[in-house]
């Protein structure tokens, strides 16, 4: 079965694909500069803003001369009040196999946020 348990060689192929697309692809490079700016800042907003009713959390927004829009999914709420956020990246710019860059992160009540690919 090799060194490591199946979900962990699982996330290292991920990380290992998303590398190489970023290096292959200027296009996915761009995504992925777009959407990790655009998580760390979402990630900054105060936890009450991503509850309030009818609150539209998905935007665009001009990068680099280029229009992005950027999908925002509040997934899941753990019972302890964690937020798990989806961001999503899209320009309609081509890319390898049509793969877009994405991030997730984790929204603790006390604002502490912690951002994962």
């Amino acid at each position: 079965m090799g060194a490591f348990r199946r979900g962990c060689r699982r996330g290292l192929t991920r990380v290992r694909l998303d590398s190489w697309l970023a290096h292959w692809s200027a296009n996915y490079a761009f995504l992925r500069r777009a959407v990790d700016a655009a998580g760390r800042s979402l990630a900054k907003r105060p936890y009450e803003s991503f509850l309030e009713p009818g609150e539209e959390l998905s935007f665009s927004e001009v990068v680099d001369g280029i229009e992005v829009h950027f999908a925002v999914d509040l997934f899941r709420v753990e019972p302890d009040g964690t937020l798990w956020v989806f961001v999503d990246a899209d320009a309609g710019l081509p890319t390898p196999l049509r793969i877009r860059p994405s991030v997730v992160f984790r929204k603790l009540r006390d604002g502490t946020a912690f951002l994962l690919r």
